[in-house]
């Protein structure tokens, strides 16, 4: 396997003397492949090897090749911007990347004053208003939060209740929330934050429910426990001997609280502590909207018996799959790579299956593969069914559930 890849590294890196002849397509990344965030620009990176080698690997017939230039980041704006000049000096018809938000702007700014098409992976917003030669294809909180909402709301849901943390990623999708959820007709009927770090929820839930559910639950639970002693004390009476002496029992109805479904937006390792203290205080029977943090192992093994196809879960990609792009990708890139890919392998590599698949009708040059994203219409993608509207890549959602303990994709969506 390291044989493999060091081969397959030694073709991408080849110069470009020996591929001028053939008129080879020159494709430059810039990716933080050092760092702190080194982790996140080589799992982009294999995302784009295994794009380039599916490539290769395909029918040779009137194939141009490709050369691909990797710059290093390092995470950093100036060495950013500074790729992208070293990648225009080496003459790349278009630029993959950068994925960080800290990064994306330098890189998109000169690219755009140096007029080479950039694709970037990062979820900043407001990166492709930069010019007309910025592309974005990522996933942003507020698609995904809107793919949420659409879904949701397709399947019922009208009155909701958001528990958010309380800093700026928190309250940003729960404004993107409440105003999808009202202009689809439906209505946040209450909101409480929650401070990072916090483990106790009972004062925001409390809250969400309302006083009026609360003494409603009281009177319930008195009541229940009042039928259990009746029926514990009828034990030890005789049985009766017609239908008479029976009393019929008019049974209480279980309370429920205002909304039909709650949303939290927060990671699974926060999420996880969360749906437990809703099912303490009698939150049950309810949805459970959750965005892409969700989808973790970790939520199952610390709430997975308060979990039931109740929950509902938007994410950009699901490695469990079972639509054909997916299933080969994953076992491409196991094989190659020995691991699990995620969410930044899997926008890597149709970023950069896209930038390939443009070479045949618009790769001639520059302004050619510009003008080619923007027609670019329903590319399945392992990431979702991508359509450029204007320089920003609209994506269709992996919608997940929860059943016996185990999360699923919902198919029939």
């Amino acid at each position: 396997m390291i044989l493999r890849f060091l081969l397959i590294f030694t073709i991408l890196m080849a110069p470009l003397s020996t591929l001028q002849a053939a008129e080879a397509v020159s494709i430059g990344a810039v990716l933080p492949l050092s760092g702190k965030f080194a982790a996140f620009g080589n799992k982009a990176l294999q995302g784009v090897e295994l794009a380039l080698e599916k490539h290769n690997s395909t029918e040779a017939g009137t194939k141009r090749p490709v050369r691909l230039l990797i710059k290093d980041s390092k995470g950093m704006p100036k060495t950013a911007e500074k790729a992208v000049n070293e990648l225009n000096t080496d003459g790349v018809d278009v630029i993959i990347g950068p994925i960080l938000a800290t990064t994306a702007d330098a890189a998109a700014k000169k690219a755009q004053e140096l007029k080479i098409p950039i694709i970037t992976m990062t979820q900043k917003e407001g990166i492709t208003g930069i010019g007309g030669w910025v592309f974005r294809n990522g996933m942003t909180n507020a698609a995904q939060v809107k793919g949420l909402v659409d879904y949701a709301s397709r399947r019922g849901v009208e009155k909701v209740a958001v528990l958010y943390p309380d800093n700026p990623f928190g309250r940003e999708l729960t404004a993107v929330f409440t105003a999808e959820i009202v202009k689809r007709g439906g209505e946040v009927v209450a909101s409480e934050g929650y401070k990072e770090g916090q483990t106790d929820f009972g004062t925001e839930i409390k809250a969400l429910v309302g006083p009026e559910f609360l003494e409603k639950m009281r009177a319930y639970t008195e009541e229940k426990e009042k039928e259990f002693k009746e029926a514990e004390k009828s034990k030890a009476m005789p049985t009766p001997t017609s239908e008479s002496e029976i009393e019929p029992v008019e049974e209480m109805e279980r309370p429920m609280p205002d909304f039909d479904a709650v949303f939290i937006p927060d990671y699974a390792d926060r999420v996880g502590l969360i749906v437990p203290q809703l099912a303490f205080y009698d939150v049950r029977d309810v949805r459970l909207l959750g965005i892409s943090g969700w989808n973790s192992p970790k939520l199952i093994n610390m709430a997975g018996d308060f979990l039931s196809d109740d929950v509902m879960i938007v994410d950009g990609f699901f490695s469990g799959s079972s639509r054909p792009q997916v299933v080969d990708f994953v076992g491409a890139y196991r094989k190659i790579f020995g691991e699990e890919p995620g969410i930044v392998e899997a926008l890597a590599y149709d970023t950069m299956g896209i930038v390939l698949s443009l070479i045949p009708v618009g790769g001639d040059s520059r302004g050619g593969i510009k003008n080619t994203i923007l027609k670019i219409k329903d590319y399945h993608g392992v990431s979702g069914i991508i359509t450029f509207s204007g320089s920003d890549a609209e994506r269709s959602f992996y919608y997940l559930t929860v059943n016996r303990g185990v999360i699923e994709e919902i198919t029939d969506h």
